[in-house]
C-alpha cells in the first residue's frame, strides 16, 4: 500500500501550483531570520559585552645582543612574547609597580598581536578606563626594560611609537548579520514548504488516483460554491456514461450507488453529492440512485465487523458503484486502506470521482 506512495513520480507542476501561494512564507522566514540574527548580534555586542574597554597601544623596539646569544631572535615570536608577558617578570612586576591590580588581571588585559618584524612588538592593554590602561602600559614598559637588562641576548627594549588611548570600537557587522539571517530564514522556510509538500499524501489530480489505485478516474467535481465548469462537467458525464452504461445495459435499468471514501476527511460532499446525483439522474433516468453512507473501514468501536460486512454486501448488490475521493484532505494513506479493503472484498468501484476540487488549481494544471 505504501509502496505506491514511495514509488510515485514527483509532479513538479502540481507541487509548484499548490505552493505558489506560500511565497509569502518565504518572505516571512527571511524577515524573521534577519530580525533574529540582528537581535542576537546586538545582544552579544551591546548587552552581554558589559562595560566598554579602553586600549593603550605601544610599539616597542627590541635590541638584541647577538654577541651573547647569536640565534636568540629565532626563539622570541608573538606566541613566546605573550607567555613572557604573562609571567612574573612582566605581569607580576607590573602589578608591583601599579599596586592596585593583580598579576592575573594585568596578564588578562595585556596582549601582543602577530609580529611582522622580530625587532618590534606591539603591546595592547585593555582596561575599563583610559587612565587605568595608561598606568598599566607604563608599568609594562618598565618591566620590559628590566627584563631586557636581566636576560642574556638582549641589550634593551625601548618605546618606538605610542598611539592615543581610545575606547575599543569594532566595525559593526549588523548589516552582514541581517543579510545572513534573511538568507538562512528564507532557506529554512523553503525547506519547511518542501518537506510539507513531499510528505503531503493527499489526492489532488487524476494522476494521483491512477498512481495510488491503478485506475483512471472518471473525472472531478469542483467545490460546489458555484456552477460546475462546463469542460469538467462534460468530461465527467461522458466518462460515467461509458463506465456505468456497460454495467446497466441499453435501458439503463438497475441500482447505482455512490460512497464517500472518507467522510471524516472534512469534505462532506453535500452539494457535490447532489450534483453527482443530478448528473446520474439526467443520464440514467431509469436507474435507482442510492447513497451508501458511513466509512469503509468503519472507524467506530460499535459492531465494526458487522457494519463493514453489511456495507460490503450492499455494494455487491448494486449494479454500478461510484467511489468519491475527497480532494486535498491529507488522508491518502487511509484512502489506500479503503481501496485495499474494497479490493479484498471484491467490491471495487466501477468509477472513481474526485470531489471538492479547487477549480482554479485544475484550470492552471490543465490550462483550461
Amino acid at each position: 500500500m505504501t509502496d505506491h506512495f514511495l514509488q510515485e513520480k514527483f509532479d513538479n507542476r502540481r507541487f509548484l501550483l499548490l505552493n505558489i501561494n506560500k511565497i509569502w512564507q518565504i518572505a516571512v522566514g527571511a524577515v524573521a531570520g534577519a530580525c533574529l540574527f540582528a537581535f542576537v548580534y546586538y545582544l552579544k555586542t551591546d548587552i552581554l559585552m558589559g562595560e566598554p574597554l579602553y586600549r593603550a597601544q605601544t610599539l616597542y623596539e627590541i635590541v638584541f645582543d647577538r654577541e651573547q646569544v647569536d640565534n636568540i631572535h629565532d626563539y622570541y615570536n608573538d606566541y613566546t612574547w605573550n607567555e613572557v608577558l604573562d609571567s612574573d617578570r612582566i605581569a607580576g612586576r607590573a602589578a608591583e609597580i601599579v599596586g592596585d591590580f593583580s598579576k592575573e588581571e594585568i596578564a588578562a588585559a595585556t596582549t601582543i598581536p602577530t609580529m611582522s618584524d622580530i625587532r618590534f612588538i606591539w603591546v595592547y592593554v585593555d582596561m575599563e578606563s583610559g587612565e587605568q590602561a595608561d598606568r598599566v602600559m607604563m608599568a609594562i614598559g618598565e618591566s620590559l626594560q628590566e627584563f631586557a637588562l636581566s636576560t642574556d641576548g638582549f641589550k634593551e627594549i625601548v618605546v618606538w611609537d605610542v598611539k592615543k588611548t581610545e575606547q575599543i570600537s569594532e566595525d559593526s557587522l549588523i548589516g552582514r548579520m541581517t543579510v545572513a539571517g534573511a538568507v538562512i530564514g528564507a532557506l529554512a522556510a523553503c525547506f519547511v514548504i518542501c518537506f510539507v509538500g513531499v510528505m503531503d499524501d493527499s489526492i489532488y489530480t487524476e494522476k494521483d488516483v491512477e498512481e495510488r489505485f491503478g485506475v483512471l478516474p472518471a473525472g472531478v467535481i469542483m467545490r460546489a460554491e458555484k456552477e460546475q465548469p462546463e469542460f469538467f462537467e462534460k468530461e465527467l458525464a461522458d466518462n460515467l456514461k461509458k463506465l456505468l452504461g456497460d454495467k446497466l445495459g441499453t435501458k439503463g435499468n438497475g441500482k447505482i450507488g455512490y460512497l464517500m471514501a472518507d467522510p471524516a476527511s472534512g469534505v462532506d460532499g453535500g452539494q457535490e453529492k447532489e450534483h453527482l446525483k443530478e448528473l446520474l439522474t439526467r443520464y440514467f433516468p431509469n436507474a435507482d440512485i442510492l447513497e451508501v453512507s458511513g466509512e469503509l473501514p468503519e472507524r467506530s468501536d460499535q459492531k465494526i465487523e458487522e457494519n463493514n460486512q453489511g456495507k460490503y454486501q450492499m455494494l455487491k448488490e448494486l449494479d454500478a458503484f461510484i467511489l468519491q475521493v475527497p480532494y486535498g484532505t491529507k488522508d491518502g494513506m487511509f484512502l489506500e486502506l479503503v481501496w485495499k479493503d474494497l479490493t479484498l472484498q471484491g467490491c471495487l468501484p466501477d468509477a472513481v470521482v474526485i470531489v471538492g476540487a479547487d477549480e482554479k488549481f485544475y484550470r492552471r494544471y490543465y490550462r483550461k
